[in-house]
């Protein structure tokens, strides 16, 4: 369920809800009143950079996520569960198709142009994606490095943040066996309002046929052919219509192809045991997601075994594999949802209600009117399938020892691999076959890729006590990484027959074909001293440096300190004698400062390429000959530059029953690695160089309370909430912006600027200002129009009512002269997420939300369901609303300003006619796609229910939960889109809100059971 807001602000409705949903206002009442014992705080541990610290001697910025919070949510992968836990890490999924992918950004990302992908470290060692390949099962605890102090230790790779992930273990005891199942029953949550009544559907038809003179068109769909020279074929075709279509099917589409249930089941086994000496863990994970189109799903295995030992005493080893193969079927996105929307919802005299959904009716349709490009969606996904499968082997294993009392040793290394095959395959009904039948004809395409890297660390840690007060931790390290990868693709078509699918490749043609092999390497050296006074104050410094073969010689090496200071000011007599303490329980400062790197550019940027081609000698091809790349290499190109600086302040209240970490942040970053464009002069078109800068400043907070607490009784309370602020510093060359267009004429596109003095996501295009009205002529004797003074000219030729009006862009002030403007901004003013947590006896009560508010929304969908070709369907907002130009008494149309006026009586507030002008118009990018894209959702509602022990002493359990749970119950949003959660745009940084057929967001509804034997 969607709830829509009317209100152009959201801003004012969210605060309220805040409070409402938290209790936090009237939880300190309960507090004092209720509780009268002391809650005893358990200290947290957090996973850094090589090692882990108390959370009350941290000095760095950290956001953590445990395995309690993230077993509360039914999820394929991670991402999904972390989605709106953490604050300052914004993950926005690309839609709502099994094996689809997420943007996730760490305090805005640190780049305009190359990744902003944070640094994910799995039990001490790189994994790439490791949010969609680790199962979420297998996960003790998610920490979010983000200050200097934390990220700096892994110097080059840390720019963009780094999300560790600590995987479960054994434990010494007895064995105990865990089984943790759900299925899900996956249902649409919204429909876009269409036309969905076949009568205005084809009057909307006749009047866009007789605007474009394509009636006789028309006719031979909707007027079984007759002819328009037919006496009264004009003046009665309105009654016809009537007559034929008033009660006439009206084929929904959405609900034909979307309206099922998809059916998800996920079953996860694990078994713990070990003794003083030796703790051995392994677990196994099915899950089987089914979407709500056909041939979209996902599969996904894994298999996952640790073994830690000490072989003596001071002597440990530790051995971690793990296995996943998944399989993505619809290649984890669909970007024919505008396909969907479009089709015709009445075959009129050509089709039968079966036959249009059950028959390519691509080629009849086209050939009436070329424009129309919207095949059949329920053929397609039958013609059209593809399949990606992934497998990821990775292998860790160290040793590590004590000596001389204070140190300790550890060698460590870790091996993985990867190997994905994409396949797609097209019949003789699918679109390609259909429009090419000659030199496509029945197509496929086979990719393949492989990746290996290893990594080798050596850590030397050194912790002393001096004293009692005097505190040190040190360590130094090394750490070598190589990673090589290699793939190759082809595209085949004119397969013979469609039988044996890509099994036939044999007597294909291969259309064209590509090979690729990159490696590069890191070695580093890093070390870090904690220093620990009296647990009151706290400082860490550290430095790493980095060489990259990824740069030339003279320029691999970056260097990047940082050094971090803490104050336990609660920890101090003057504070500890005072009545303060009565009301603070913890008071810290912390403030941070340090640089990383970045060097996530493509391998051998430094030097210029040479290329194999062919030169045609005599107007004969076959002569191959070396080329030099456009791309002219750069052997000075080196890091880009991160430097930040972080204030925090932690405080606890009323005996830790409530919780505030507040922080403030400045990321600086200079030398950026971008693409420069090249004078004609060089023979180069392009050159990667260091150039521009970009800073990120903003406020994180994290609020936890106890809000209510008895013998029966709990109810906490978990809040995030992150504000940041990019601003563009420099571009290369005194360059004002950079621009960026994301989409198509008839997909839906907009050009997003980077500019400099300004934030990133600034959306650019024509700023609408509704249509011409006949308040806005004059009609002359002779009938013609004549614009009244005053009135914006638009860009070309002489306007008529109903044609799209925008807002004047010359120096007078009189003209559209198609200058871009801003129009929106697709990054939000804040984010974050709240949880409440009740608990009564054996029952447990979850209830999450996650919130977006100040940001917008280009929405290309309804860019691109704007009428611009016959037989097509519109949104209810058009098909209701538009501009009349047609006189229904004469079947034809008008340019009587008097008749228009009666036929628009809200002509002010109508939307565009269906002039062959506005074809051309609703391509542009306008304000009136750009809509407000904050949102509060109810993403999670679990009710659950444990078992008593005398129940489960009976049948031989420790433990027995079975749970229910909703995902994506409601959301509060003005965007009218599927769903105000979109990124269907790559690089979110620059290019954040852009919404273009994305797959819609399903609601789940799901039993699961948790036992343990």
């Amino acid at each position: 369920m969607s709830i829509k807001i009317k209100q152009k602000n959201f801003k004012p409705l969210i605060a309220p809800l805040f409070l409402l949903a938290s209790g936090f206002m009237f939880g300190q009442k309960t507090v004092n009143d209720t509780v009268k014992d002391k809650t005893k705080d358990i200290e947290e541990v957090v996973v850094i950079g090589y090692g882990k610290v108390k959370k009350s001697d941290l000095t760095g910025s950290v956001s953590s996520v445990s395995a309690k919070e993230l077993a509360a949510t039914p999820a394929m992968n991670a991402l999904q569960a972390l989605q709106g836990r953490a604050a300052g890490l914004n993950i926005v999924t690309a839609g709502g198709a099994p094996g689809a992918g997420a943007n996730v950004t760490v305090r805005g990302g640190s780049s305009i142009t190359q990744s902003s992908d944070p640094l994910y470290i799995v039990d001490g060692f790189q994994l790439d994606n490791a949010l969609n390949v680790i199962n979420p099962n297998d996960i003790e605890s998610i920490d979010v490095l983000k200050g200097a102090s934390a990220i700096a230790i892994y110097g080059a790779r840390g720019s963009n943040g780094i999300i560790v992930i600590k995987t479960k273990s054994g434990k010494k005891g007895r064995t105990v066996i865990n089984y943790n199942t759900f299925m899900s029953f996956d249902m649409l949550s919204k429909k876009l309002d269409m036309v969905s009544n076949s009568e205005q559907f084809v009057k909307y038809q006749y009047e866009l046929a007789q605007l474009q003179g394509k009636t006789t068109q028309w006719s031979n769909v909707f007027d079984n052919s007759l002819g328009t020279d037919t006496p009264g074929f004009y003046t009665g075709a309105y009654s016809r219509i009537a007559n034929r279509y008033g009660s006439a099917y009206s084929l929904d589409w959405q609900e034909r192809m979307l309206g099922g249930t998809g059916v998800t089941q996920n079953h996860n086994v694990n078994v713990s045991t070990g003794n003083d000496k030796t703790q051995a863990f392994i677990s196994y994970n099915y899950n089987k997601q089914d979407g709500l189109l056909q041939n979209y799903s996902e599969t996904r295995n894994s298999l996952r075994a640790n073994i830690n030992s000490e072989l003596y005493k001071g002597i440990r080893v530790d051995f971690n594999t793990m296995f996943t193969n998944n399989s993505v079927n619809g290649g984890g996105s669909y970007s024919g949802m505008k396909k969907i929307l479009l089709q015709p919802i009445n075959g009129g005299t050509l089709f039968t209600e079966d036959q249009l959904f059950n028959t390519q009716t691509f080629p009849d349709y086209s050939a009436l009117d070329s424009g129309f490009d919207t095949e059949n969606p329920y053929i397609e996904t039958q013609a059209s399938t593809s399949n990606k499968r992934t497998r990821t082997f990775v292998a860790n294993a160290g040793i590590e020892f004590d000596f001389l009392k204070n140190f300790t040793w550890r060698t460590a290394g870790q091996y993985s691999w990867t190997n994905a095959k994409s396949t797609s395959f097209s019949d003789q009904n699918s679109r390609a076959f259909l429009t090419d039948p000659v030199n496509t004809g029945i197509n496929g395409s086979i990719a393949n890729a492989e990746s290996f890297r290893y990594q080798i660390t050596n850590t030397l840690n050194y912790n002393k006590t001096f004293g009692e007060k005097h505190k040190v931790n040190a360590l130094i390290g090394n750490e070598i990484w190589y990673e090589e990868s290699e793939g190759n693709s082809m595209r085949l078509t004119k397969f013979p027959y469609p039988n044996f699918g890509l099994d036939d490749i044999a007597n294909a043609t291969v259309a064209d074909k590509n090979t690729d092999r990159s490696s590069n390497s890191l070695l580093s050296y890093f070390a870090r001293v904690n220093y620990n006074y009296d647990n009151r104050y706290l400082i860490t410094g550290t430095f790493r440096a980095d060489g990259s073969s990824k740069f030339a010689e003279g320029s691999r090496w970056g260097y990047f300190p940082s050094v971090a200071g803490a104050w336990r000011v609660s920890q101090e007599n003057f504070w500890k004698d005072h009545k303060i303490n009565n009301f603070f329980n913890d008071f810290k400062l912390r403030v941070e400062y340090g640089a990383t790197g970045n060097n996530g550019v493509s391998n051998n940027l430094w030097r210029t390429n040479v290329l194999l081609t062919d030169y045609p000698i005599n107007n004969t091809v076959g002569y191959p000959v070396y080329v030099t790349s456009t791309n002219w290499g750069n052997p000075s190109l080196q890091w880009e530059e991160l430097r930040t600086t972080n204030v925090g302040v932690d405080v606890a209240f009323f005996n830790n029953r409530i919780k505030l970490t507040s922080e403030w942040y400045n990321n600086n970053v200079s030398k950026m690695l971008l693409e420069s464009v090249l004078p004609v002069s060089t023979g180069y078109s392009r050159q990667y160089q260091n150039i521009g800068s970009m800073r990120n400043r903003g406020m994180e907070f994290t609020l936890n309370t106890v809000n209510l607490k008895s013998e029966n009784f709990r109810w906490t309370t978990d809040l995030n909430i992150s504000f940041n602020k990019s601003r563009v510093l420099s571009l290369e060359n005194g360059q004002q912006n950079k621009t960026f267009s994301v989409g198509g004429s008839r997909t839906g596109m907009v050009t997003y600027y980077a500019t400099v003095g300004q934030e990133l996501g600034d959306m650019y295009g024509y700023v609408y200002q509704g249509v011409y009205t006949t308040d806005d002529f004059t009609q002359n004797p002779d009938g013609s129009l004549t614009l009244n003074p005053g009135v914006v000219k638009p860009a070309t030729g002489t306007p008529k009512p109903g044609d799209m009006k925008f807002a004047a862009d010359n120096e007078a002030g009189d003209q559209f002269t198609r200058k871009m403007q801003k129009i929106g901004n697709g990054t939000p003013d804040f984010i974050g997420g709240i949880s409440n947590n009740f608990s009564y006896k054996g029952f447990d009560l979850a209830v999450f939300m996650k919130f977006s508010v100040g940001n917008d929304i280009y929405n290309a969908t309804k860019q691109s369901l704007s009428p611009y070709a016959m037989f097509q369907n519109v949104p209810s907002e058009f098909g209701d609303n538009y501009y009349h130009l047609i006189d229904p008494n004469t079947g034809q149309a008008t340019t009587n300003l008097v008749r228009l006026k009666e036929l628009n009586p809200n002509e002010s507030s109508s939307l565009w006619s269906l002039s062959n002008t506005n074809t051309t118009n609703i391509a542009y990018p306008s304000s009136y796609y750009v809509e407000d894209g904050s949102y509060l959702r109810i993403s999670q509602v679990t009710l659950g229910y444990s078992f008593p022990k005398d129940f489960l002493n009976k049948v031989m359990l420790s433990n027995a939960r079975i749970y229910f749970t909703v995902n994506n119950l409601a959301t509060i949003t003005g965007y009218s889109g599927y769903d105000p959660e979109v990124s269907a745009a790559s690089g979110v940084t620059v290019t954040p809100g852009y919404d273009s057929s994305t797959y819609p967001r399903s609601r789940s509804y799901v039993l699961g059971l948790n036992l343990t034997f």
